[in-house]
């Protein structure tokens, strides 16, 4: 009798042990650490994914990190080498700047230099008359930028974030308008460069600029991105680390130590966080039909690696979905973009990649097929006694 009831209650007790005992096998994410930032936040730099928030969708003065927006703008709109001319009736908005006078000609990268690096406002001005032709007309491009990318809590005034009652941002859209800058390889490149000399300043002498993110320096893992200050929005900083392949956006706003509390947002962020593998770079996704080609289908490639990013206590299950053609029609080229691979999370959080042709196929011709049929009888026959 016990060995019957043995046989039906000790898997009970053993499945009713595993449920009660599921969340404590999950690692404890240790508490965040406590800062006197009035707000901020921390997301994950592939999938936008929150994983720390004190008042992120408050809205602030944002300073000088208004200027993330600025640079990707003129880098969506402009090409490094190209030159702006400053118009006659040009005046220069004063505070933190490189002296710029009206019909000054500088390069945009010289001006981005100077606006990320030195967070010169005139280059800021610069910039915007060089892209719109005017900073009012720049400053509806901000405006409509944030509104594509859905951002509700920020207004813009102008392109450099000299305080205006009605210009003010969120930790949260910073955050997201970071991440976007950060995917721009001209963005990642400035925001990491120690210094740069603005050749013939005026048409007169030179002028070095040095990086006044001071966190480069604190932190070694710290590549990015803006501090920013005024007396009405405090010290402010937009910052980005990366870490075994993890990037984390960190926003501190007004607070009186932006280095430590955003480098202890950081450090959490990676100690309390799981980087699971999704796919890898390179690896074969499926087979695409080819039509008219030497080949029948073509393999297709993840073009990089992708991780999901959730927090040690969680446990969070992710969804793949492919979005390919039927066929595509031959010339193939390696490396052609086919179609991509997203994988979602139950929060809804995406991660995405685009998936490449693996080799060239050709079109179908009889030279083609001869070749390909002296190929496959060379490694029948030949190779293997070779």
């Amino acid at each position: 009798m016990f060995n019957k009831l043995a046989k039906f209650t000790l898997p009970l007790v053993f499945g009713l042990f595993a449920l009660i005992c599921l969340p404590a096998l999950l690692a404890k994410a240790d508490a965040p650490p406590q800062i006197s930032a009035v707000a901020a936040v921390v997301i994950d730099q592939a999938s936008g994914k929150v994983l720390y928030d004190k008042d992120m969708n408050a809205e602030h003065y944002p300073a000088s990190t208004t200027k993330v927006l600025t640079a990707l703008l003129t880098l969506e709109n402009m090409d490094i080498d190209d030159k702006i001319t400053l118009p006659e009736d040009y005046v220069n908005v004063g505070e933190t700047s490189i002296g710029l006078k009206a019909g000054a000609r500088q390069t945009v990268e010289e001006l981005l230099m100077a606006l990320m690096l030195y967070s010169a406002n005139d280059a800021g001005q610069a910039l915007a008359i060089g892209v719109a032709g005017t900073e009012e007309a720049f400053v509806e491009m901000m405006n409509q930028r944030v509104s594509a990318l859905g951002l509700q809590h920020t207004h813009f005034c102008n392109p450099h974030g000299l305080h205006n009652e009605d210009h003010y941002t969120s930790a949260y859209d910073l955050a997201m308008i970071a991440r976007v800058a950060m995917d721009n390889p001209e963005f990642r490149r400035i925001v990491t460069t120690d210094s740069f000399t603005v050749r013939k300043l005026n048409g007169e002498d030179n002028f070095t600029v040095g990086n006044r993110n001071g966190l480069l320096s604190q932190y070694e893992y710290a590549d990015g991105i803006k501090t920013g200050y005024t007396r009405q929005a405090g010290n402010c900083i937009v910052a980005s680390a990366t870490k075994n392949d993890m990037q984390l956006i960190v926003v501190v706003l007004n607070s009186p130590n932006i280095y430590e509390e955003s480098q202890a947002l950081l450090e959490w962020g990676f100690d309390n966080s799981q980087h699971n593998l999704l796919v890898s770079a390179n690896e074969v996704k499926a087979n695409v039909k080819v039509l008219n080609g030497g080949r029948n289908q073509v393999e297709v490639i993840a073009e990089k690696s992708l991780y999901s990013v959730m927090r040690t206590d969680e446990n969070i299950n992710v969804q793949e979905s492919l979005d390919l053609p039927n066929s595509v029609p031959a010339p193939i080229h390696r490396g052609e973009v086919i179609g991509s691979v997203t994988y979602t999370d139950e929060n809804g959080y995406t991660y995405s990649t685009n998936l490449l042709a693996a080799k060239d196929v050709g079109r179908y011709n009889l030279r083609l097929v001869v070749r390909q049929s002296f190929q496959s009888v060379w490694q029948v026959f030949v190779v293997p006694f070779s």
